[in-house]
């Protein structure tokens, strides 16, 4: 009977048609599966974590990616994040509506996201500091995203806001942040997060501001993606982006 049985779920599991979606930072399309209501389950339990829930929500879509993508997640960048999720979401209804109720089609915005968007990476020279940057792909954003969430997992976040708000502003630096070179020490940044969370954290805030121009210019190439055509209006992409009634 269980042989049986999972020989009907390797049945329906082959049932899977890939989608293709375009990596802006690759400049090419990919395939990826479709999701499962097994993995739509997952977005909507835990992407409504109060303060945390973008990433909880960005560390469960990281673990559908992983899943569904047949290449090498660290191909992929936080910019072709905003194109998966959409590709994935149109597949399931490629209506979205706003908080006005008004209706447009996610594939016109899949559409005009079709181009090359390339961050070079840039090295950023201060006072007493030489800092190597680069837009993060998946894996280093997953595995930063994660240590926050173990930070805070027995703690209340109402009691704690204030720390997490200063945590969230420095792991969003070491994201970008791949090397610190002063005198004749050079730190590779992600080979010890936690030690690397403190070193930065030590660094006077002045030669900081070029870092945090360099990340604003990244998340702001992200935000444009998610803009819909010939409207002022950005899709949110959270948890309740994929629930479709």
């Amino acid at each position: 009977m269980s042989d049986n049985f999972n020989n009907i779920l390797d049945q329906v599991k082959g049932f899977k048609k890939n989608l293709t979606f375009f990596s802006p930072s690759n400049n090419k399309e990919f395939e990826i599966s479709p999701l499962t209501l097994r993995q739509q389950k997952s977005i909507i339990e835990n992407g409504f974590s109060s303060s945390l829930s973008i990433v909880f929500f960005n560390v469960t879509f990281y673990n559908i990616i992983k899943e569904n993508f047949p290449g090498d997640i660290k191909e992929l960048n936080t910019l072709d994040r905003v194109n998966i999720s959409l590709v994935l979401r149109e597949k399931i209804s490629n209506e979205y509506k706003d908080e006005d109720e008004n209706i447009y089609n996610i594939s016109d915005v899949l559409e005009k996201n079709i181009k090359e968007i390339s961050v070079a990476p840039k090295e950023i020279v201060t006072e007493n500091f030489t800092f190597k940057l680069k837009s993060p792909n998946l894996e280093i954003d997953n595995r930063i995203n994660n240590i926050l969430l173990k930070k805070y997992k027995n703690k209340n976040l109402d009691k704690n806001i204030n720390l997490l708000i200063s945590d969230l502003y420095v792991y969003e630096m070491l994201k970008f942040i791949e090397e610190i070179n002063f005198g004749e020490t050079t730190i590779n940044i992600q080979d010890n997060l936690e030690n690397s969370f403190k070193l930065i954290s030590e660094i006077n805030t002045y030669e900081l501001k070029d870092i945090l121009k360099y990340i604003n210019q990244v998340r702001d190439l992200e935000l444009n993606l998610s803009k819909i055509p010939k409207t002022d209006t950005n899709i949110n992409i959270t948890a309740d982006f994929f629930i479709v009634q």
